[in-house]
């Protein structure tokens, strides 16, 4: 990730402008995430990669496979299973190992580039903190349980079940996450059609995303608005329904530049409510209440489980 951002930044730099065609697409498996342009695999850090193909400052005609496009392109480019053959403005760096740079997708590939590193920056972080507690446990429980105490705590009990006890974790702790933050969402929303400002917003960008070639978008836009104190705000993207999202364009193509909203004043971080829109707030805060609890119960249930398996005596078993 963190050198193909680099790429990206250094054909941007030292590249020169031109478009290209594309002439293909495949859709990337998150099990195997890599395509083979000739011999060698490339890693691609989206769902969907094109080939493109461009004639070089030296006149030579060049093409390149496994160029990752993000989800908000590849909608762009793509009707259900059948891909545009469209051009496109690219910049380009005339060598064998440079992936040329779709201008129209840089802001939306680099933000995924760099919105993933940071996903995985903080799954390697808590990786690594929970690999020390095990290992600190382990280390504490053989220094605290001498030659002859060892022999009696292991007829006594089974070791402790580490791999259930981290699926525990993960589960309760996503659970209560989800659990609590969408009830916070729900908190908001009630308190937007309570005691909410009402104005007209600007849509300075309605777009669908593809997650995977074939399945059906989903959409987000953009909001801008004037507060009552005549501060300029904004907010995005989020999710809109498919109905709404018909509402403001006709044939994929935004139509509608403004919609009412509701929003609390001195509270950026809330998310405004889109007043045509509102049951799809509803149901997603709903939804995450649900699941929420879901994830929860089946976390506490493992908790029990893990609980009898560490102190169940072996014969029990």
């Amino acid at each position: 990730m963190y050198w193909h951002q680099h790429d990206i930044e250094r054909v941007m730099r030292d590249g020169y402008g031109t478009t290209g065609k594309i002439t293909s697409a495949e859709a990337v498996s998150n099990r195997f995430p890599f395509v083979f342009d000739g011999v060698w695999p490339r890693f691609v850090d989206e769902n969907l990669s094109i080939g493109l193909q461009w004639t070089g400052k030296d006149g030579v005609q060049r093409e390149r496979k496994g160029i990752a496009v993000s989800a908000a392109y590849a909608a762009r480019i793509t009707v259900g299973n059948q891909l545009r053959l469209v051009t496109v403005p690219i910049q380009a760096i005339d060598d064998d190992s440079s992936l040329p740079v779709i201008v129209e997708d840089l802001d939306d590939h680099l933000s995924h580039i760099r919105s993933t590193s940071r996903f995985m920056l903080a799954g390697a972080g808590i990786s690594a903190i929970i690999l020390l507690l095990v290992i600190g446990w382990q280390t504490w429980a053989a220094r605290r349980s001498g030659p002859g105490s060892a022999a009696i705590a292991a007829g006594s009990r089974r070791p402790f079940p580490f791999v259930l006890g981290i699926l525990t974790a993960v589960m309760v702790l996503f659970g209560g996450y989800m659990l609590v933050n969408s009830y916070v969402e729900q908190s908001t929303l009630k308190e937007i059609l309570d005691h909410g400002d009402e104005v007209t917003a600007d849509l300075t960008r309605a777009y669908g995303e593809v997650n995977k070639a074939g399945d059906a978008p989903s959409y987000l836009v953009t909001l801008a608005w004037t507060d009552k104190n005549g501060r300029q705000q904004s907010y995005g993207p989020t999710h809109v329904s498919p109905g709404f999202w018909q509402k403001i364009t006709r044939n994929g193509v935004q139509t509608v530049r403004q919609t009412r909203i509701r929003y609390l004043s001195g509270r950026p971080d809330a998310r405004p409510l889109i007043v045509d829109d509102a049951a799809e707030a509803q149901y997603q805060n709903s939804f995450g209440v649900k699941g929420g609890a879901v994830f929860l119960v089946f976390g506490l249930i493992l908790a029990a489980a893990t609980a009898f398996r560490y102190r169940a005596r072996p014969g029990m078993a």
